[in-house]
């Protein structure tokens, strides 16, 4: 073989040893973004499921948030009940004060 030939021959099987080396890096590459999506898939469920757990746990606190109001609605009712009680009982003591003030008349 003549030396053009041998060069071409030589530049012919770096070039396949370099063809051969980036389909490994290709492959490995391709292998490890397999596996990074799997990994982001797990990682999107479990978010997925923390957002659901997070809308329930919402749910639920709106609820009581909701019974809460509804609670201090009926002290605030009952409150005012109790203040109208003492009102009128106060108005009772005044009068009884008042007719021990003045005696039974005699």
């Amino acid at each position: 073989m003549d030396t053009p030939d041998l060069d071409r021959l030589t530049a012919l099987e770096r070039l396949q040893a370099q063809q051969e080396r980036l389909n490994a890096l290709l492959i490995e590459l391709t292998s490890r973004l397999g596996t990074e999506q799997g990994h982001h898939a797990e990682a999107l469920f479990r978010a997925d499921v923390a957002v659901t757990s997070l809308e329930r746990e919402q749910d639920r606190h709106t609820e009581r948030l909701e019974r809460y109001d509804a609670i201090l609605t009926r002290l605030d009712a009952e409150s005012a009940r109790h203040a109208e009680r003492l009102e009128r009982l106060d108005t009772i003591l005044q009068a009884i004060k008042d007719l021990l003030e003045r005696g039974n008349g005699h």
